[in-house]
């Protein structure tokens, strides 16, 4: 089980959830900003959400594995000397599982949010605030109800809440805060 998982998970995951967020950002941009700013320039708040999102999800993927791995090492499954051969595969395979769920999120959760607060003219920090509060407390409400189900004995709804206050500000607020920044008022457009 080599680099194949790449192919065998992430590709198709990523053939249809990437076109499809610039299938709807497409909409965005030219209905928003046309031509006038340029064919490739509404698409940068996109790209570079999408790029501090991965940075997220490596950055905090490594400091979960790095935790997880020294637990295993004081219990002895692993010694330190091992750390530098085990560690970064599984960061790697961690990163690619949480990229089957996150990119769905992102491209059709998040954008579509984002374009229609853009299309409603309600592109501003209350209004994503508000959406990513709706967004925390509905995911958290999801993963406590598979957990009823699932897990013996359950975890406490609080426990999901904290778990992804952090998941929704690195991999949601990118592409949203992105968009306020870089991309031009209507009246300037």
């Amino acid at each position: 089980m080599g680099t194949e998982i790449v192919f065998v998970l992430i590709l198709p995951i990523a053939a249809l959830c990437l076109p499809g967020a610039l299938l709807l950002w497409s909409r965005v941009a030219k209905m928003e900003w046309g031509a006038r700013s340029g064919p490739l320039k509404a698409y940068i708040p996109l790209l570079a959400g999408f790029a501090v999102s991965m940075l997220g999800l490596a950055l905090l993927t490594y400091i979960e594995c790095y935790a997880d791995f020294t637990s295993l090492v004081q219990q002895g499954y692993y010694t330190e000397a091992e750390r530098a051969v085990y560690l970064p595969r599984r960061v790697v395979g961690q990163a690619i599982v949480e990229l089957v769920f996150l990119l769905p999120a992102i491209s059709f959760v998040v954008v579509p949010l984002t374009t229609w607060l853009i299309r409603r003219g309600r592109l501003t920090f209350k209004g994503i605030g508000l959406l990513a509060i709706v967004g925390w407390f509905a995911l958290s409400l999801v993963g406590w109800i598979f957990n009823l189900t699932t897990i013996t004995p359950p975890y406490s709804f609080l426990s999901f809440l904290e778990s992804t206050v952090i998941r929704v500000l690195l991999y949601a607020l990118p592409i949203p805060v992105a968009a306020i920044w870089l991309l031009p008022p209507k009246s300037q457009a």
